[in-house]
């Protein structure tokens, strides 16, 4: 191999090794690996994910940039433990775009797609008993974005992924005390509202899924922000 093919080899070699760190990276935020205030060394990513400390390194840099996460790019990265305010701010956003997604959804989605929809259901479903809500987090991911493609709308679904960047890490604190309760209730009345091709409906019950789970999150942290409040308190 010539110098400059093989140059032209390593360029490619990196490039996809860069980016198929910050794929597995990114997706590991999105379905909740990773929790709240946890603080990740580049070598530890490294290790776990089989690559070496550059690619991850640089797809940190990437995720920092983009505000899913806090990082030292050459030492650490931290998943952000977000405040009632920020909370609120993408209850709100994530309401309205998912909401919007699933009202179109719901007059554009194909047999196929629906099926799709009750089979990532039904795998939350079957993991439920067992309490594993580390495995029922991918599925979650898989059910709500097979819902949202279905819309034709990439901008928008794009945008939504930006958001579950950063709100996907606090959905592990949904578990198991929020979840007890809904059991999947809200998710099963977008299910049947989809197949009806009922988007009013579609549209309300994901709304209240999205809703409802951020306004608890919401009320943790305002407990949390009170109590040290009163700790710091003269």
């Amino acid at each position: 191999m010539s110098r400059r093919a093989y140059a032209v080899f390593t360029a490619v070699e990196h490039t996809t090794l860069r980016d198929h760190a910050y794929a597995r990276l990114r997706e590991a935020l999105m379905t909740g690996r990773f929790d709240p205030g946890e603080h990740l060394t580049i070598r530890g990513l490294a290790a776990a994910f089989g690559v070496s400390p550059t690619p991850i390194r640089e797809a940190v840099g990437r995720l920092a940039a983009e505000g899913a996460i806090e990082a030292e790019p050459n030492k650490w990265m931290r998943v952000p433990r977000l405040s009632a305010e920020e909370l609120r701010e993408l209850r709100d956003i994530r309401v309205a775009l998912e909401g919007l997604a699933t009202e179109r959804a719901a007059g554009l989605i194909t047999p196929a797609e629906l099926a799709e929809v009750k089979r990532y259901d039904a795998e939350i479903v079957a993991l439920r008993p067992a309490g594993d809500w580390k495995a029922m987090m991918p599925w979650i991911n898989r059910l709500h974005f097979a819902i949202y493609r279905a819309s034709r709308m990439p901008a928008l679904v794009r945008m939504i992924e930006g958001l579950w960047l950063r709100a996907a890490p606090q959905a592990t604190r949904l578990f198991p005390g929020y979840t007890q309760t809904e059991r999947g209730t809200l998710r099963a009345a977008t299910i049947r509202a989809l197949a009806r091709h009922d988007a009013a409906s579609a549209r309300r019950s994901m709304e209240a899924d999205v809703g409802n789970a951020l306004d608890y999150l919401i009320g943790l942290a305002e407990a949390e922000e009170a109590a040290q409040a009163a700790t710091q308190a003269p």
